[in-house]
């Protein structure tokens, strides 16, 4: 009987002492492991752009994927900033962060892993280097390098990186999908084409649609060169002002087809380039500011056209400005003006008040060189709350501006482009070989969609030839997308179809007083003869914007 007790006790002692150990097995597998640490370091950007939202959007982008809930805590960006501001001013960091350094700085901060890299790019080559390294030193560190030739391929190199991060280091398999922003239906905006989303870079593949989901409102044989709207007269319906080179015409809806109004007649060495109509002088009649140059197209004559009851009737003339509306944040229009300067895209910006009978220069605001006012909003773009400025540079780069002043991301894709433009080099040269600085059209943010939030209309009109045809901008096509921030850059969410010629303005209004409004577009098209003739004939469409 002794003898059974004891090998019973043995046996319930070498069971304990099994257990004991698999439950210490489990711990060094990491089964019953404490929660790790991550500590993300900033990026190093290598661009000659500015690429600090970028830097920012690695951090968000790597934080997300790599954190896992009671087993993965990555560090928050303001503990790591203040721990490596302190490391780089006591000498522990001194220089380019490497393995050595991220060693030392993740002892002293007591977290079990740095993550760290740079990414480069350069003209349309991007390139991803970054590391993990075990502060312990006990594994190897985890490299990775890739390059692409596309900037949009950023998320699918973050998330190929962070999956052999959570596969090596964590042993954890994380499906990339379920990194994908969740899209349970195709957004829908009235006639307009899902762009497929707001991708890192670009919208992604049109989804084409057999309607066109345009009304034509007016055909003319004539170039249309700027377009707005507005109630001129204040008969309670809006008009459409419509500008060819050196006339303005007026028109109303009567059915579903523009009815001129009214027609006037400037002087014949005028030049026409831009309208806005706005009450800026508070009378309750707004203005229609125009933007002219004269033939030579050397030299701004521009205007003030208003109702005065009866009549519409010249406030001021010879203008030195280009002018541009822009909504204030509180959604008041706000008159911009640029003085002439050596070019279009080189003149101080100023915001204007009226002032008795004419306008003057209020403020001048700090802008990047290379903007034009004609290409110019005010808007949130990263934050719904935000107010910045979105601009088309002389390059035909979208550039989103600080409120300060200051570049904060640039398009890597060209939008914008008119035929209008203005001759550059020595004057009273033979204008065959002058050099021409083309304008950009306007720009607007306007509130669309489910969300009913602020988003980006751009026009972009396409080369015949990607351009190659030398200084005189001929187009094939073009059309207006909708455009939203999607944490990295702007990307199409929305677009016209493809129109044939170019577009030459838009803006957002119900012009059919159905209590919808419509994105109203003047297209302006070539003779078919020849792929190089004068553009002769324009079009005014409308596409309903719900």
């Amino acid at each position: 009987m002794r003898k059974f007790m004891q090998t019973i006790f043995v046996f319930r002692t070498v069971v304990a002492v099994l257990i004991l150990f698999a439950f210490w097995a489990a711990a060094g597998t990491g089964l019953c492991s404490e929660i790790k640490t991550v500590a993300v370091f900033p990026f190093e950007m290598n661009s000659s752009q500015d690429l600090g939202f970028l830097q920012n959007g690695l951090f968000s982008m790597l934080s997300s994927r790599l954190s896992d809930a009671g087993k993965v805590n990555v560090l928050d960006r303001e503990t790591v900033d203040k721990a490596l501001a302190d490391a780089k001013a006591s000498g522990l960091v001194k220089g380019s962060f490497n393995e050595s350094s991220a060693r030392d700085l993740g002892a002293q901060m007591g977290v079990d892993y740095i993550l760290f890299g740079s990414l480069t790019h350069y003209g349309e080559s991007l390139s991803l280097d970054a590391s993990m390294v075990d502060v312990t030193g006990q594994k190897k560190t985890l490299a990775f390098f890739e390059q692409s030739n596309a900037m949009g391929d950023v998320i699918p190199l973050v998330n190929s990186f962070a999956g052999d991060i959570n596969m090596k280091v964590f042993n954890r398999n994380i499906d990339n999908k379920l990194y994908a922003r969740p899209q349970e239906e195709t957004p829908t905006l009235g006639g307009l084409q899902y762009a497929g989303g707001a991708g890192l870079y670009g919208g992604g593949m049109m989804a084409m649609q057999a309607s066109q989901g345009f009304t034509t409102h007016l055909k003319t044989d004539d170039v249309i060169r700027a377009m707005a709207t507005g109630d001129l007269n204040k008969d309670g319906r809006l008009q459409v002002v419509t500008a060819t080179d050196s006339a303005l015409q007026i028109h109303h809806l009567e059915g579903s087809l523009f009815t001129e109004e009214t027609h006037l007649d400037y002087a014949s060495y005028l030049r026409i380039i831009g309208l806005d109509v706005a009450d800026i002088n508070g009378n309750g009649y707004p203005e229609i500011f125009v933007t002219a140059m004269t033939i030579n197209r050397e030299t701004l004559s521009s205007f003030v056209v208003e109702y005065n009851g009866s009549s519409y009737v010249t406030l001021q003339d010879g203008l030195p400005y280009y002018f541009r509306v822009i909504d204030s944040a509180d959604g008041n229009p706000v008159l911009y003006a640029q003085e002439k300067g050596r070019g279009p895209y080189a003149g101080t910006i100023y915001i204007m008040s009226p002032a008795n009978d004419t306008y003057r220069e209020e403020k001048a605001i700090r802008m990047p060189r290379g903007t034009s006012v004609l290409a110019l909003a005010r808007g949130p773009v990263r934050k719904d709350s935000g107010d910045e400025f979105l601009s088309i540079n002389q390059h035909h780069r979208l550039v989103l501006i600080s409120d300060t002043g200051s570049d904060e991301w640039e398009s890597t894709e060209q939008y914008g482009k008119t035929n209008n433009y203005w001759f550059t080099g020595a004057q009273g040269g033979d204008i065959t070989f002058r050099e021409r600085e083309y304008f950009n059209p306007r720009i607007k943010f306007h509130p669309v969609g489910e969300d009913q939030k602020e988003k980006v209309f751009v026009i972009t009109n396409n080369e015949v030839g990607g351009g190659a045809l030398g200084r005189i901008k001929r187009f094939k096509e073009g059309r207006v997308d909708v455009m939203s921030w999607n944490g990295i850059a702007l990307a199409p969410v929305f677009q016209t179809v493809p129109l044939q010629g170019w577009v030459s303005d838009f803006d957002i209004a119900d012009i059919d007083n159905d209590g919808i409004e419509e994105l109203v577009i003047s297209v302006v098209t070539r003779s078919k003869i020849a792929i190089l003739a004068k553009d002769q004939t324009s079009n005014i469409i409308s596409y309903k914007l719900k």
